[in-house]
């Protein structure tokens, strides 16, 4: 009789050790999965804080970048009045806009003696800003190219584009005028701001508008 308890007794000592090697076994395995957790965990918070570094840095730069942009608007505004109340160009944000009729005659891409005045005098604005890409875009209305003009443009595209590679040439040879921030788009009639039913809005639709853009990188303004 004693000889069976004794060995119960060791039976039930073997399997309570047994249970208890289990338990620890899955302890430690809870405990390295909880490691695991608190590591990703740890890892997602960083990446948070560094999303909303970045997302603080972009608000910054864009208010930076709005508070330059109005500047530049007060500039022109300030600087070219004259010439906005005469009616002679309008300034729309960073945006100067000049009709045709004042830039060039019918047909032709040869700019005015008024027109070089003009244009230099928005030049005389825009070096201030020698670090920003400068574009000018070439508009038309959406009347065919006239008979006579047929073998120099093939379409509005043409003419739009050689204006403004006509303002570009006048410009190019001021001071600090870097090739390597200024940019010629040709838009023919495909971005029309006036009704073209009528000769007024076409007239307005006719236009050269110089654009001071982003700032640029120093490397893109060293490459000419």
């Amino acid at each position: 009789m004693k000889t069976f308890s004794l060995g119960l007794a060791l039976t039930s000592i073997s399997l309570l050790l047994t249970a208890c090697g289990s338990t620890h076994n899955a302890l430690a395995e809870k405990d390295n999965e909880i490691k695991l957790l608190k590591s990703e965990v740890s890892r997602y918070q960083q990446l948070a804080e560094r999303e909303q570094e970045v997302s603080k840095n972009l608000k910054q730069k864009a208010q930076q970048e709005k508070t330059k942009a109005d500047q530049i608007t007060t500039d022109l505004k300030t600087a070219l009045q004259d010439l906005e109340k005469e009616k002679k160009l309008r300034i729309e944000n960073d945006r100067i806009v000049m009709t045709n009729a004042i830039l060039f005659a019918s047909g032709s891409v040869q700019i005015s003696d008024e027109g070089k005045v003009i244009l230099d005098r928005i030049w005389n604005v825009i070096i201030k800003y020698p670090d920003r890409e400068i574009f000018i875009e070439g508009h038309t209305d959406n009347v065919p190219i006239a008979k006579k003009y047929e073998g120099k443009y093939r379409s509005n595209w043409e003419l739009s584009t050689s204006r403004s590679l006509a303002v570009l040439h006048h410009v190019k040879n001021h001071p600090k005028a870097t090739p390597g921030r200024l940019r010629v788009l040709g838009y023919g009639e495909i971005h029309p701001v006036a009704d073209n039913s009528t000769e007024e809005g076409r007239m307005q639709n006719r236009r050269v508008e110089i654009v001071i853009g982003r700032q640029l990188p120093d490397k893109a303004l060293r490459n000419k």
